[in-house]
């Protein structure tokens, strides 16, 4: 028992604050990342962390948060917000307060189009921008074949760049 409750623990300081971030953009709400966080944990620990390879157990659980995620979005409870690298592309030191407006603005568009993206090409772009996984590793918290992730990707940078073009009526940088 003790065993499995310092695996537990390990896992638990591993993967607890990247799951609450990709929650956290998924949900728009840090509050609800957390619940969410903290529940799939516990569906973990009565799984029971001996059933199945440490290594998986990270797999594991972004799938069953996403999962979990995906039924409080469709609660209507919550909005969809995504925060991390997507938005590092359009930020830059600013010095000034109207640079500083400026940037805020263009945070807000990016949400906005981002929003306006299909879950699935959310969740693997996020999985790959902010959480730096390979496409393989995507496809496995998915459950998707690995050229479903790579087209996902593909078609989710797509639509932001040519909304964000229309938006402001100028090239946008490559993502």
């Amino acid at each position: 028992m003790a065993q499995a409750n310092d695996k537990f623990v390990a896992i638990f300081d591993e993967v607890y604050g990247n799951l609450c971030r990709f929650l956290e953009c998924l949900l728009g709400t840090h509050s609800a990342a957390q619940d969410i966080a903290q529940e799939s944990f516990l569906r973990l620990h009565r799984f029971g962390i001996n059933r199945m390879p440490v290594d998986e157990a990270r797999f594991w659980l972004f799938r069953v948060a996403r999962n979990l995620a995906l039924n409080e979005l469709e609660k209507g409870q919550t909005r969809a917000k995504f925060t991390g690298k997507v938005t590092e592309i359009f930020h830059s030191p600013v010095p000034n307060p109207e640079e500083i407006a400026g940037q805020l603005e263009r945070k807000e568009k990016l949400f906005e189009l981002l929003r306006t993206l299909p879950e699935h090409q959310r969740a693997a772009l996020l999985l790959r921008e902010q959480e730096e996984m390979s496409y393989s590793e995507i496809a496995e918290v998915l459950k998707i074949s690995e050229s479903k992730v790579k087209s996902d990707i593909f078609r989710a940078r797509n639509v932001l760049r040519e909304k964000w073009n229309e938006m402001n009526k100028k090239p946008a940088k490559a993502f």
